[in-house]
């Protein structure tokens, strides 16, 4: 009688330790998905997104990549460096993956499309200041915009937080 009650506390710790060792490697294995997904995969449907020097920005996601996220808004396109989001507000699906010229898709591909629509755009810098005006020029890692008043100003993309022009 013992020995069968021995037997079975046995076989339920050998449960109970299966049982753990099982959640262990489930959370593990969660964990390991989670560590393998950055915060660009999750973004999709309408999103707000805070962005250094620009505040909050919201639309509808229409690319994602390691670069840059382009927002659909209502009345304002917004195309967003992904380095300056600070907090990422809602998200309504995950992305869909980026092609394979959407995910080589940069500021100069963005800036020169702008230029050749001949738009005003506004560019806010990660410092909180905006420049307004048309793109003139694209250089490597530069535009040059024309301003109202025929001033033109240079600015470096890595200052660049966001590009916004009309829908």
């Amino acid at each position: 009688m013992r020995w069968e009650r021995l037997f079975e506390e046995l076989e339920a710790r050998g449960e109970d330790l299966e049982l753990e060792e099982r959640d262990l490697l489930v959370d593990e294995l969660r964990d390991g998905d989670w560590a393998q997904t950055s915060w660009r995969d999750l973004l999709g449907g309408r999103v707000s997104l805070d962005v250094q020097g620009a505040g909050r920005v919201q639309g509808v996601v229409v690319l994602v990549n390691e670069r840059l996220v382009h927002l659909r808004g209502d009345a304002v396109d917004h195309v967003v460096a992904a380095r300056a989001v600070t907090t990422v507000h809602a998200t309504g699906r995950r992305a869909d993956e980026p092609t394979t010229v959407g995910a080589a898709l940069g500021w100069g591909h963005v800036l020169r499309a702008l230029r050749d629509a001949g738009d005003e755009v506004r560019v806010r810098l990660v410092d909180g200041e905006s420049r307004d005006g048309t793109v003139d020029v694209v250089g490597r890692d530069f535009v040059r915009l024309r301003s109202a008043s025929g001033r033109d100003q240079v600015v470096p993309f890595g200052v660049v937080a966001v590009v916004s022009g009309r829908s």
